[in-house]
């Protein structure tokens, strides 16, 4: 494990001082650094880059990274503004702000502060997992779905649909395994008929196979076996492979 992280330690610096454009590559660094139990050597590292780029947003982000790390909040909430007076699209230190002032309960703020790192980059899941992560702190986790609908409405760009129909179908499944081990085997069913509906509405079409193979298993649980059959041969429509689907269609007959 010590030789992949000094490997990618190398690596990430390389990517630097060719290009300090990347806020990934600085996080990068930073994990490799904390991967070797280095943090103070990263810590050197980044103020010593900075001493020749001042004006570096993606380094001042990774600076705050480190002190969040450390769990020096203050420390890591100025960097991170002072990376975003840099640069206000910094969407790795609007996310790593938003944690931090979720520690301070300031929820409204934190949510603020995810959208709009989402509307940054809406193909980046840990920030949908973040707020989703707030919700849930608010006591509200519902209103990841309430975003859903928002945006879908609202026509907005399909990567930001997409997203936070991702995110949805993690929440959904979350809930229908807990309703599952609670016996409540119908709502758990329609938990997966509401994954399927938001699945096809954002064309994750290689989601609709597990959704469609745990259809099959909760109806044939249920002894249903007419719609048993028809969600396995779902899976084969899809993914004509699919061993586990045939093998549950010849048990059924």
């Amino acid at each position: 494990m010590q030789s992949l992280n000094d490997d990618a330690l190398l690596l990430y610096q390389s990517l630097i001082v060719k290009d300090g454009t990347s806020g990934y590559a600085f996080r990068g660094l930073v994990r490799a650094y904390k991967g070797l139990g280095r943090l103070g050597d990263a810590e050197s590292w980044l103020e010593s880059y900075l001493a020749g780029n001042p004006d570096s947003s993606p380094a001042l982000y990774a600076l705050g990274y480190i002190f969040y790390l450390k769990e020096d909040m203050k420390r890591a909430e100025e960097l991170f503004n002072k990376a975003l007076e840099l640069d206000a699209n910094n969407a790795l230190a609007l996310n790593n702000l938003s944690v931090v002032l979720l520690s301070q309960k300031s929820y409204a703020q934190a949510v603020n502060l995810v959208h709009q790192a989402i509307r940054v980059n809406p193909k980046e899941p840990m920030f949908f997992s973040n707020l989703e992560t707030i919700y849930k702190r608010m006591g509200d986790p519902d209103l990841i779905v309430t975003d859903y609908n928002f945006y879908l409405k609202q026509e907005e760009d399909p990567d930001l649909i997409r997203g936070y129909g991702m995110a949805v179908g993690r929440s959904l499944r979350q809930s229908s395994f807990r309703l599952y081990n609670e016996g409540h085997l119908d709502q758990t069913i329609l938990k997966w008929v509401e994954i399927e509906r938001i699945y096809k509405e954002i064309g994750h079409e290689a989601g609709l196979v597990p959704v469609y193979f745990s259809l099959g298993l909760l109806h044939e649980e249920k002894d249903d076996r007419q719609n048993a059959k028809k969600y396995f041969n779902r899976v084969l429509m899809l993914n004509p492979l699919h061993i586990q689907a045939k093998e549950r269609l010849d048990d059924l007959g």
